[in-house]
């Protein structure tokens, strides 16, 4: 769906605003190496060869430049010389210093309609972590190359159709033919690059899309229907023509594959991956690259909480040396810091690291938040006009009204408020780990988790192992509403691969109930060793007498500082009740 009117201004603040700077990479265009050459043989009394297209028509190209100039942006040209496919293309190693490419999709005149040297390139940024902007300039059609583009991103479906269904598939074509001739040629007509791409774009509703005779599968679905196939067939028949399509481009696929790769379904032409927007120019058609940039940003309409993002990336450009001298204005303290990072030993070191560099980070992003909180501020009262929900559905296509998906979001919200991604290098207050089976969360404080300030006298007590109080946290059951008593402080929501888990800090149906707490001990001081991975010893009964068994645990989330501490203060209270001996005055019998 195309951005609101009101929407687009805020898109061009979060992606717009900030270019400074654009690389073209065209042969069509004079490089400034050209100019000097062509000057300096005219100089000698000798002609240059003019054999770029920009010599019979500059007043084109001077038009783009000076419209580009009027935004006051800075313009450098590469024509393309010495650009060629494979892992190793010279321009691509300097495009994170710009903020837009225009880029040819014919770099090799000598292969006409060819865009293979364009796709490398367009590859190579898609792998940085630079995000890049490029607008695809071709004189070819913009369907076709918004195909090949793709294409070139995308790799195999990876399902592959068996060789008795394959040939049950062929013998129903086969059979339609026989009863009605032509029929298997409009068959293989109604399925072609158009409906692959649909397929890829939506892999899990389409086939609903085909049962209804939807586009773009109206006459594929049309030829179904004549030829009196159920839903099974028309299915196995559709993978098959799926198939060939995928094996006629095989050869165009991406040997590297692309997380979170979109595109446009309809409407002007866009596509985006994790690193990489890319919009479609046609050269005959626009002189104006940035508002054909524009489009296809408004068409892609991305969310709000994107635009928040790219609204601090562009702060931290805009003001990243001023926020940076602010940061570095307590002196005394930066020296202190610093000594005590030189003169730590190797443990302690790493420790002291990681707090200098989350300290330097808070002084950083102070002033840099200030003027994204108000483009926030700006945004929200640009939209708070109208129903909440409907704006939010089409923002984040979630319907907030259905109770599962509300459900969902509480959840997911949850999660995000009161724990994050695990960090560090060693066991810490918070990190919620996995042993066997069963999760714990880590609840010593978090002066004593530090394996460098151990004293030798518990070094030598526990032979290496690092003692710390856990609480085995009681999972709440999966699809389950958000608990009544939420604000009770006792639970606690991960977010573990794709989906949310729940747990309870003590009996969910007692709220005054004792958690189940233990000392554990850490093996190796509770240094992790790969993803956040150690080895944790845990008493439990033996036959005769108590054992203590080792298990692999792994850290699988990290509750937020105050989240932790909530839950040390509450174990805290549990551990230091009194039992008074008070008796309760007795239930009045009912007459």
């Amino acid at each position: 769906m195309t951005a609101s009117n009101h929407y687009t201004s805020f898109i061009d603040e979060a992606f717009v605003h900030p270019i400074r700077s654009v690389l073209i990479v065209d042969d069509d265009y004079p490089t400034i190496d050209e100019m000097l050459d062509t000057e300096m043989a005219r100089a000698e009394g000798q002609e240059q060869a003019r054999s770029k297209e920009w010599y019979r028509d500059p007043g084109r190209i001077k038009s783009v430049l000076a419209n580009l100039r009027d935004k006051s942006l800075l313009i450098d040209i590469h024509d393309g010389y010495n650009v060629s496919a494979g892992e190793d293309l010279k321009v691509a190693k300097h495009l994170h210093q710009s903020d837009l490419l225009v880029l040819d999709y014919q770099l090799d005149k000598s292969m006409q309609g060819d865009g293979t040297w364009a796709i490398e390139i367009i590859r190579t940024l898609a792998r940085n972590n630079h995000f890049n902007m490029v607008v695809l300039h071709t004189s070819e059609s913009i369907d076709k190359v918004f195909r090949q583009i793709l294409i070139g991103l995308l790799t195999p479906m990876g399902e592959s159709q068996t060789n008795e269904d394959a040939a049950l598939a062929t013998e129903l074509i086969a059979r339609r033919e026989d009863t009605e001739e032509g029929a298997e040629a409009r068959i293989l007509a109604s399925i072609d690059l158009d409906q692959y791409i649909y397929v890829r774009a939506h892999p899990d509703s389409y086939f609903r899309v085909v049962r209804k005779g939807q586009a773009p599968f109206s006459n594929f679905h049309a030829e179904c229907q004549a030829a009196g196939w159920d839903g099974v067939q028309e299915r196995l028949v559709l993978y098959s023509l799926l198939a060939s399509i995928e094996q006629k481009v095989k050869r165009d696929f991406s040997p590297v594959l692309f997380e979170r790769l979109h595109w446009s379904s309809e409407g002007v032409h866009w596509i985006k991956s994790e690193s990489l927007f890319i919009a479609f120019s046609n050269k005959a058609d626009r002189e104006d690259l940035v508002s054909e940039l524009q489009a296809a940003l408004y068409a892609w309409n991305p969310q709000p909480s994107r635009l928040l993002l790219a609204r601090i990336r562009a702060e931290m450009d805009e003001l990243g040396v001023l926020a940076q001298t602010n940061a570095l204005s307590n002196q005394h303290a930066l020296a202190h810091w610093y000594k005590r990072l030189l003169t730590a030993n190797g443990l302690e070191r790493r420790w002291l690291i990681a707090e200098a560099v989350s300290r330097h980070s808070e002084r950083l992003m102070g002033a840099v938040l200030q003027p994204v909180q108000r483009f926030a501020d700006r945004l929200i009262k640009a939209e708070a006009h109208g129903d909440a929900e409907e704006i939010c559905f089409n923002h984040f296509k979630v319907k907030l009204a259905d109770a599962t998906t509300r459900s969902k979001a509480e959840h997911e919200h949850n999660a995000f408020v009161c724990s994050k991604e695990p960090e560090g290098w060693h066991l810490n207050t918070g990190h919620v780990f996995k042993a066997q089976d069963d999760y714990w969360v880590c609840l010593s404080p978090a002066c004593d988790m530090v394996p460098a300030q151990l004293s030798k006298e518990r070094r030598s007590m526990f032979g290496g192992r690092l003692p710390f109080i856990a609480v085995k946290l009681v999972p709440l059951r999966e699809g389950k509403s958000t608990p009544v008593d939420i604000q009770s402080n006792r639970y606690i929501f991960i977010q573990c691969e794709n989906s949310v888990s729940s747990f309870c800090f003590n009996r969910p149906e007692g709220e005054n109930s004792s958690p189940d707490w233990q000392t554990l001990y850490a093996d190796k001081l509770g240094e992790f060793r790969g993803d956040f991975e150690f080895d944790v010893f845990i008493t439990k009964m033996g036959k005769t007498r108590l054992v203590s068994e080792k298990k692999h645990a792994k850290v699988v989330g990290q509750l937020r500082y105050e989240y932790a501490l909530n839950l040390i203060h509450r174990l805290g209270a549990s551990m230091t009740r009194v039992g008074l001996d008070f008796t309760g005055a007795p239930t009045p019998r009912k007459i």
